[in-house]
């Protein structure tokens, strides 16, 4: 998906006003998921997303975090400088967006990663 696309899609479901606050908000959600993510992951997921969002996303070399989603969602906060409540609305936005976009393999590798409180931010009922 093209990153304009990718873009758009966000802005739609986080209801943002424009496609800088919508740019934020993926940039920051998709670095944090580069942090929760195990490297090797992270460069397998980053080779589905638009080059920007994927350099982003491999750039994370450190050791994985074992956040749950509210210590993701305060990352979050702490990368974009909003409250926790705006947070989650970038997480949600950023993270179905990413869950539309990758192929199923891949989101199935990814899910098998994360706790199973992700499940809504991935459009799933329940992780597995």
């Amino acid at each position: 998906m093209p990153y304009a696309d990718f873009l758009a899609a966000v802005r739609r479901r986080g209801d943002y006003a424009d496609n800088d606050r919508a740019a934020d908000a993926a940039d920051a959600v998709i670095t944090v998921l580069g942090e929760r993510l195990p490297p090797a992951s992270a460069g397998q997921l980053a080779e589905q997303l638009p080059p920007r969002l994927g350099k982003l996303l491999a750039n994370a070399h450190s050791p994985a975090q074992t956040w749950g989603v509210h210590g993701f969602v305060r990352r979050v906060a702490d990368v974009t400088g909003d409250p926790e409540d705006i947070a989650r609305t970038h997480t949600a936005a950023v993270l179905g967006v990413l869950a539309d976009t990758v192929s199923g393999g891949e989101l199935n590798k990814l899910i098998s990663q994360l706790p199973v409180a992700y499940a809504e931010f991935l459009g799933h009922e329940e992780l597995t």
